[in-house]
């Protein structure tokens, strides 16, 4: 159970609100949770809302501009560990650049997180900043249009997933390693590092949700 969400899926999926919470000791703290949490924290007496919370308002360019720059920093910093949780790492990938597959993770995160969006935000508002994500994308130099194509198709695996009552993840960590072009099979435990690696780049318009409104 990470902090402020009850598992992995509820993370990244579950419908998300922002409260100013108090805690055990009295003290008023403001976070964005999901409503599961909120509810979980409720029911064990934990917590206890005091009002929701006012943050600063951006416009959706400025937020897809920060979501895509912040999984970008991340790559470089994160990667040991991503690498450290992959149970054969080496081996699995020893036919394949080492910068292809880090820009691989990075792309597939930025899909599997457009299905945030459709959580966090109204539905117009979501299919808004999607495109926007897939616009900027398109119009790096270093990225480009391939790039943005692949970040769609990412998000077209997440969704199929869900349309199917599937995990998201293990779509999307598959179609990574297709991508790739790993045709053999790596197991269930190689899967399970690469869907955690994945992971570790997403959650960024969650906490775009938890510090900024977004203008119209």
């Amino acid at each position: 159970m990470t902090r402020f969400s009850v598992g992995i899926y509820d993370r990244l999926f579950g419908k998300k609100t922002t409260f100013e919470l108090t805690d055990s000791k009295g003290s008023v703290v403001e976070r964005i949770v999901t409503e599961k949490w909120l509810e979980t924290m409720k029911e064990q007496e934990k917590m206890s809302v005091v009002k929701e919370s006012s943050v600063s308002s951006i416009s959706s360019q400025e937020a897809v501009g920060i979501v895509i720059k912040a999984a970008t920093d991340d790559l470089p910093l994160k990667w040991a560990h991503v690498q450290s949780e992959i149970i054969g790492y080496n081996e699995i990938f020893k036919e394949v650049p080492e910068e292809w597959v880090q820009f691989e993770f990075l792309l597939a995160s930025l899909g599997l997180d457009l299905l945030a969006l459709y959580n966090l935000y109204p539905k117009e508002q979501a299919i808004k900043m999607h495109e926007q994500v897939l616009s900027l994308i398109g119009q790096m130099e270093e990225i480009g249009e391939n790039s943005s194509t692949a970040v769609h198709d990412y998000y077209l695996v997440a969704s199929d997933a869900i349309n199917k009552t599937e995990n998201p993840l293990d779509y999307v960590a598959s179609f990574l390693c297709h991508r790739l072009d790993m045709t053999e099979d790596i197991g269930p435990i190689a899967l399970t590092g690469i869907m955690g690696g994945i992971t570790q780049f997403a959650g960024k318009w969650r906490w775009i949700k938890q510090n900024f409104t977004i203008s119209a």
